[in-house]
């Protein structure tokens, strides 16, 4: 009855930008974690008490040092452990930010790169978490629940 209470559980809600340059390119980060590389789409934890506006202007400004703009709702996505160790609650949005050029700031430690990239070579990607669906679908999609990627 009290396992609920005793185990270790972590639920992280995450913002990220879906940022389009003229080319209707997607900008994409690239992150490295126990020796394994993939791409991401640019965005980060939001903190306690924190809007999720705030954490959209925060995280693109630490990351890419991007100036945010505005933004629109997209996508909820839901990422669960099978183990029941973790879940991950990521909201997407359509976001203007002032100009597409970014530079990574030399204290920014989990990016290694960036790049913008057409929705045709996103699809060849490791992306995490994985939500090609919402890029190939015909229908729009505002929920999405993604299977568990493991490190």
């Amino acid at each position: 009855m009290f396992d609920f209470f005793s185990k270790s559980k972590k639920l992280r809600v995450r913002v990220a930008a879906l940022i389009k340059n003229e080319k209707d390119e997607i900008l994409l980060i690239k992150q490295k974690k126990k020796n394994r590389s993939y791409w991401l789409i640019p965005g980060g934890g939001v903190e306690f008490g924190e809007s999720i506006e705030s954490a959209l202007e925060r995280e693109l400004k630490e990351e890419l040092s991007l100036e945010y703009v505005s933004s629109e709702f997209l996508l909820l996505n839901e990422s669960i452990d099978p183990e029941g160790n973790r879940h991950i609650i990521q909201i997407l949005f359509l976001v203007k930010v002032k100009d597409h050029n970014p530079v990574i700031p030399e204290n920014e430690k989990s990016v290694l790169e960036f790049a913008y990239k057409p929705k045709k070579e996103i699809l060849e990607l490791e992306l995490r978490p994985n939500i090609k669906k919402f890029f190939t679908s015909n229908e729009k999609i505002q929920y999405l629940k993604t299977e568990w990627i493991n490190e």
